[in-house]
């Protein structure tokens, strides 16, 4: 074992070391996480391995290219550790995920030729050469394993609207969960074309020009395609499905008063100019918990549906903060100063990771998925990780070897997640049996795990989890 841990290490090394000689801007203190980049991948596998026969087509699609993904990921590194690479060079090895990933979507998905090889070829190109791209555009922002996690999620939200939309296009869906999907990819592409007008073109960088430019796309484009592939009024249909039922309308009072509190504290800290503590930024964890448990035991779809709005929403006034655009680009570059940590740089990647690493296992596109498995991110994140820092903040005297985490805290983290677990057993949400016995020992192997880790908790600790909790 020791062997193998030694010649991982001086892969690492040599890949830090191939990253610097290009100069890309590895983000500091960390190592590269190579195992992280692979989880994505394995995650829409482990999606598709989940279904039965009736899986939908996006479902077969995202996890068709999840294999392309793990191969991009392979082909990536086994460039970077053989010879030195030119960042804006296409290398002949990124063809090989393009390649196989073209033949599952041709003789898997009976995909026509051009479209698998179309397709085949963004997967492959993205998968290896995008995720260097993405780390020269924001510098000492990712490892090399972040970055690739970031650039595969990507990859599988756009596999998805390429399949789904063009589809709703002919038949309108009808199921709730299918109707939530296709606004949210819309939303999600709206918002996309927003953040690229602004940053390919300056002019959109003006506050007029912005604003013009964001409302004019909300109004002429997003709203009408909204309503040619769902066949009706989308904001019709949104107003009836919030309030067509009493616990819905409750649920959502009470997570607006989980808004307010969260508001609350940010407001605070910005009046008092005073530096956010870990403790003070883990009661966002604790808010997310309170907002999230209640959604997936009673309301999924509401929970989806809100989940998806708010990250486009989130990432909006990220884009306002980081062009300081009046009059939201103050007071967000306010909130952003005083929470800031030292895994954020040009942008908010801790609460974004956060929010991500929450909602990955409900963007799934399944719904199969035990209610363990969408409480991934909740369990090691939303509580596990939150129950860490607390404790080993206020009683953490004995830390382990080569680490700034605590045995204390590690111990909460253990803990804290087996009593969430026993106590939606006991309430009857999950039921004893081998499943629960996974979850457990799940808990407590990455519990470990996170005390030894140096990447970013709130994206790599949900992707472990849900991948021990499905495979």
């Amino acid at each position: 074992m020791e062997y193998f841990v030694k010649r991982y290490d001086c892969f690492e090394e040599r890949i830090l070391q191939s990253l610097k000689d290009n100069g890309i801007q590895h983000r500091i203190k960390a190592n590269c996480g190579l195992w992280l980049g692979t989880l994505v991948g394995l995650s829409a596998i482990l999606t598709i391995l989940k279904e039965d026969a009736s899986y939908s087509e996006i479902c077969l699609i995202v996890g068709l290219t999840g294999v392309g993904l793990i191969v991009s990921s392979l082909c990536l590194y086994l460039k970077l550790l053989t010879e030195k690479i030119a960042v804006r060079d296409f290398q002949a090895i990124y063809f090989l995920p393009a390649i196989i990933t073209s033949l599952l979507y041709l003789l898997v998905a009976n995909k026509g030729l051009l479209v698998s090889v179309t397709w085949g070829l963004a997967v492959g190109s993205l998968g290896t050469w995008g995720v260097l791209q993405l780390m020269s555009t924001f510098p000492y922002c990712f490892t090399i394993g972040e970055a690739t996690a970031v650039m595969h999620g990507c990859i599988l939200f756009l596999m998805s609207v390429v399949t789904n939309l063009p589809l709703r296009y002919h038949l309108p869906p009808i199921h709730d969960d299918d109707i939530a999907t296709v606004l949210l990819q819309v939303v999600m592409l709206y918002v996309i074309s927003v953040c690229l007008a602004s940053s390919y073109f300056p002019m959109f960088r003006l506050t007029r020009n912005f604003y013009i430019m964001t409302i004019t796309l909300l109004l002429i484009i997003v709203l009408p395609l909204m309503y040619i592939l769902l066949d009706q009024n989308p904001l019709t249909w949104m107003f009836y499905f919030v309030f067509n039922n009493k616990n819905k309308i409750v649920l959502i009072g009470y997570w607006a008063v989980c808004l307010l509190l969260s508001v609350f504290v940010v407001v605070y800290q910005i009046l008092q100019n005073l530096q956010a503590t870990t403790a003070t930024r883990k009661i966002f964890h604790l808010l997310a918990v309170l907002v999230y448990v209640p959604g997936l035991i009673h309301e999924r779809v509401l929970l989806y549906l809100a989940s998806g709005m708010i990250l486009g929403l989130f990432v909006l006034l990220e884009l306002m903060r980081y062009l300081k655009m009046p009059p939201f680009g103050e007071i967000l570059q306010q909130g952003f100063s005083v929470f800031v940590d030292e895994k954020d740089n040009l942008i908010s990647m801790t609460p974004l990771y956060l929010f991500c690493g929450l909602s990955f296992p409900l963007w799934m596109p399944t719904n199969n998925l035990s209610l363990l498995a969408l409480l991934s991110g909740i369990l090691t994140v939303g509580v596990g990780d939150a129950a860490a820092s607390f404790v080993g903040n206020k009683w953490g005297f004995h830390k382990w070897n080569d680490s700034n985490k605590s045995v204390e805290g590690t111990i909460a983290c253990i803990f804290s997640q087996i009593g969430l677990i026993c106590l939606l057993t006991f309430l009857g949400y999950i039921d004893s049996g081998w499943l629960f016995l996974r979850s457990l020992l799940s808990s407590i192997a990455l519990s470990f795990f996170e005390a030894q880790t140096n990447q970013v908790d709130n994206l790599a600790l949900p992707l472990l989890m849900y991948v021990c909790l499905t495979i």
